[in-house]
């Protein structure tokens, strides 16, 4: 029995239908070019990132907890380049924003699609009969091409076949087939570019945003890893002071105890010692249970097991030391200036201004009359026994207007209203960031001031500390001076000692904070990592001027600048 060819060949094109597989890969593949055209876009030629939406199979995690599940203990000692490193790969949190980022780039292919030529095809088959008398066959099989047209236009072409054939009286194969052509062009409500093509228009902005999203996320959550991990080696060095500081009260209460039996110090003065004793050790139980609670937040930071035991590089400090603490010699003005030209949370907002503009007036076209016109044209085929031969000559054809009179527009007119008072608060959240990013500066300007005059004053309070617990411990010996005095200046200098660490710990971590919020944070290209040679930007010793980098800088596209007066605050 002949087949009919059209079915026959549809059959086939199904059968080599692509595999999920391979779907997924063309998915991978669209997005991740999507994402570095619009990265360069933003970013520049040179800011190329190196982009996967998926975690890393053989994940840092993952092997932790196989060991684990072994019987073992691992330990893993971490520089501050391996939790940055590490927090790339494991966290959750960044893991959600690639996501996030990925199906960005993903709705926007959905868009580029629905405007480029769209093919369908289909086909049926089926046989009836009445018991063995009378037995037949028919199939039916189409093809269609579909564009939506910047103008508005919706232009439809098909072929369309249908196959019957009679089994018991021994005939051939009937055939029926069509070729059609139609074309629907709004004229009033739906004409136009801005309109028709608007869904594509903010799928491709949703991705610039959704990229300076991502590129402003890597920055404040690689201070976030910094932050957490100098506070661990900040409560570290305090459990060391606290720990020092308790043997030599041990020491003291020791030498007191002496001088007692001596008869050079009364008893209350032992008394006093080793009540000292025992608050200096009850601060070492605090200090190391904050800061195994501070280790433990930190693993779930990074994504690891809570049974891994972690221990951080206490060199870093010193690193950040030798780097110098110095005056910030930074203006105001020109850091209010820096920021507002950089800023990628500023640039989205605007651009999401310029949204709320465009779309009152898409709902606005929505209010008008609608008005189509249509053409269609129909081809059928000349021969029965030949599918493929139109018949030109007789060919049907077909033009008209449809009207849609606007006497009830009211879901439009609330969606017209909506978009108004969506253009208003887009506005006011303009203003409001404006103003955030100006406190933001100003708190950040003086929080690097006030933590380097801290610095200053406890490196000097440290020394005088230090220097009053030798000559103390010398008078003590020579009867001139008290068990309390003794204490007291232990006490001085274990606070001055601390306090020196944590207003290190507060300058390099509020000079990042203000590299970030002037969008001026190196964190790298693979992973996370950063710079600390920003550190060394406006500071007082360095007569050059500073200034922004030339390459790599974010820029926002003219279309991002709303076309409304903005007042200076």
């Amino acid at each position: 029995m002949q087949c009919p060819p059209l079915p026959c060949v549809l059959g086939l094109l199904a059968l080599a239908a692509c595999s999920a597989e391979t779907y997924r890969m063309e998915a991978d593949a669209e997005v991740y070019r999507i994402l570095g055209e619009k990265r360069e876009t933003v970013f520049g030629p040179d800011a190329e990132v190196p982009f996967k939406v998926e975690a890393i199979e053989d994940s840092l995690r993952r092997r932790l907890l196989g060991e684990l599940e072994g019987g073992d203990s691992p330990q893993l000692h971490l520089s501050l380049e391996d939790a940055l490193r590490i927090a790339a790969e494991n966290s959750r949190d960044f893991q959600t924003q690639k996501e996030r980022l990925y199906n960005s780039a993903l709705a926007l292919t959905g868009q580029r699609n629905r405007y480029s030529t769209i093919f369908s095809g289909g086909a049926t088959a089926d046989s009836t009969g009445v018991a063995d008398e009378t037995a037949d066959g028919s199939a039916r099989g189409d093809l269609s091409a579909s564009k939506i047209l910047a103008s508005g236009a919706r232009v439809l072409g098909g072929f369309v076949t249908s196959f019957f054939r009679v089994f018991t009286s021994g005939g051939g194969w009937n055939t029926s087939s069509l070729l059609n052509l139609s074309i629907t062009q709004p004229i009033l409500a739906g004409f136009g570019r801005t309109v028709t093509m608007e869904p594509l228009t903010q799928a491709e902005r949703n991705v610039v945003y959704s990229v300076r999203d991502y590129e402003r996320f890597r920055r404040t959550f690689a201070v976030t890893i910094l932050e957490e991990y100098m506070s661990i080696l900040e409560q570290g060095n305090n459990l060391e002071n606290q720990r020092a500081n308790f043997e030599n009260l041990k020491l003291n209460k020791t030498r007191q105890e002496a001088l007692s039996k001596a008869g050079r110090t009364p008893k209350f003065e032992v008394d006093q010692a080793e009540q000292q004793e025992f608050s200096a050790q009850d601060r070492v139980i605090n200090a190391q249970a904050q800061l195994a609670t501070l280790i433990d937040r930190f693993k779930i930071r990074l994504g690891l097991p809570m049974a891994v035991e972690l221990e951080l590089d206490a060199g870093v400090l010193k690193r950040l030391s030798n780097l110098g603490v110095h005056e910030l010699g930074l203006a105001e003005s020109e850091a209010l200036e820096i920021a507002f030209g950089r800023r990628l949370d500023w640039q989205n907002i605007q651009g999401s201004l310029v949204d709320a503009q465009r779309q009152i007036g898409i709902t606005a076209n929505a209010l008008q009359a609608g008005l189509d016109l249509t053409a269609a044209i129909d081809v059928p085929n000349e021969d029965t026994k030949k599918p493929f031969v139109f018949d030109w000559k007789n060919y049907e054809w077909a033009v008209g207007l449809n009207l849609d009179l606007p006497f009830n527009r009211v879901p439009q007119r609330n969606v017209y209203r909506q978009a108004i008072i969506a253009r208003a608060a887009a506005s006011r959240a303009c203003d409001e960031l404006e103003d955030n990013i100006k406190a933001s500066i100003r708190r950040a300007l003086r929080d690097v001031g006030a933590s380097w005059r801290s610095y200053q004053i406890q490196k000097k309070a440290f020394e005088l500390a230090t220097e009053r617990v030798n000559s103390t411990s010398k008078l003590i010996e020579a009867g001139r001076a008290t068990t309390r005095d003794y204490l007291e200046s232990e006490s001085a200098r274990l606070q001055s000692q601390n306090a020196v660490t944590s207003a290190l710990v507060d300058y390099v971590v509020n000079k990042l904070r203000l590299l970030r919020d002037l969008e001026l944070l190196d964190v790298g290209t693979e992973g996370l990592e950063i710079d600390f040679a920003g550190l060394e930007r406006w500071t007082v010793r360095d007569t050059s001027e500073e200034k922004a980098p030339e390459s790599g800088e974010p820029r926002a596209p003219e279309a991002d600048r709303p076309d409304v007066d903005r007042k200076e605050k």
